[in-house]
């Protein structure tokens, strides 16, 4: 009889594996949301085809990406299919870290690209976008739930700060970008959120306050919700608070759709170096199984 040790594959693995297919997801939704929002005349004449934030592909006004649309349907399509298959094979070669950045990156690009969709096509605004929002952290803490408690426990601890940091840039922006009327005369605010534009109105004083407890009561949900559920609240308010200064980005200061992204694979090299180790740190240990 002679044993034979082999190394167990790290569980870390497991996540990746899934998350990759949450990144497929989030990506064909927002293609199908930029197809079914089209006009009526794209169909006979591509030329007229739109954008996410309601103009057309060819206003050199916060240009995004979105060039294979002004060639008709099916070459969008099979442009966008391509793109999907090599972005899955790409996170599929990589080394686990570089992957999980490069899923959250395409993952966090896409949901700005389709709530462009659901707010200015649909006109769902702040009901759809946070609904989305809250889907797709539901398949990320189902992709995770392999992590072992003690190493997702780790996880979750970590996940909450950076969580913390998004909810605190969105307002940041969001003061930056008033008018230097707020300050004296907080009528004057320019914010499209209702709940957020009457605290606004009652000025910064009492919008920061309000902030603070907010990110409070974000925090101590992330902190005793059962596991599942806490992974679930701190990617719903990380899209949520993402978007809101994405927002600012691309349709206030006019930065282009290269801007968020840029913002999106920023944070997942945040998110993921900040919150993967913990659980990396447990799952990766090498495991001796004998076999007869």
């Amino acid at each position: 009889m002679k044993l034979i040790f082999r190394r167990a594959e790290p569980r870390r693995d497991w996540a990746a594996k899934r998350l990759r297919w949450v990144m497929v997801g989030a990506m064909l939704f927002s293609a199908m949301l930029t197809i079914l929002g089209q006009p009526q005349s794209f169909w006979r004449n591509p030329e007229t085809a739109m954008r996410g934030d309601g103009l057309s592909i060819y206003n050199p006004t916060n240009h995004t990406f979105e060039f294979f649309l002004g060639h008709g349907w099916l070459a969008y399509i099979a442009a966008f299919l391509v793109y999907v298959a090599a972005a899955f094979l790409l996170v599929s070669i990589l080394p686990k870290t570089w992957a999980l950045i490069a899923i959250f990156s395409f993952i966090f690009g896409h949901v700005f690209s389709a709530s462009n969709w659901l707010a200015t096509r649909w006109h769902l605004g702040f009901s759809g976008v946070p609904l989305y929002g809250v889907l797709l952290s539901a398949a990320i803490a189902w992709a995770v739930s392999p992590i072992p408690i003690q190493a997702g426990n780790a996880m979750i601890k970590r996940l909450r700060w950076v969580m913390i940091g998004v909810m605190l840039i969105d307002p940041l922006v969001t003061l930056i970008g008033e008018p230097g009327s707020y300050w004296l005369h907080p009528k004057t605010v320019h914010e499209g959120n209702p709940f957020w534009r009457a605290i606004m109105m009652r000025g910064w004083e009492d919008y920061v306050l309000m902030d603070l407890l907010y990110c409070l009561g974000a925090f101590w949900l992330a902190s005793n919700l059962p596991r599942f559920f806490a992974v679930l609240s701190i990617f719903a308010f990380t899209f949520g608070h993402f978007i809101g200064a994405s927002n600012w980005f691309f349709y206030e200061w006019r930065m282009g759709m290269e801007t968020p992204v840029l913002y999106g694979v920023v944070l997942s090299g945040i998110l993921v170096w900040a919150a993967f180790p913990a659980a990396n740190s447990e799952n990766g240990k090498s495991a001796a199984e004998p076999e007869h």
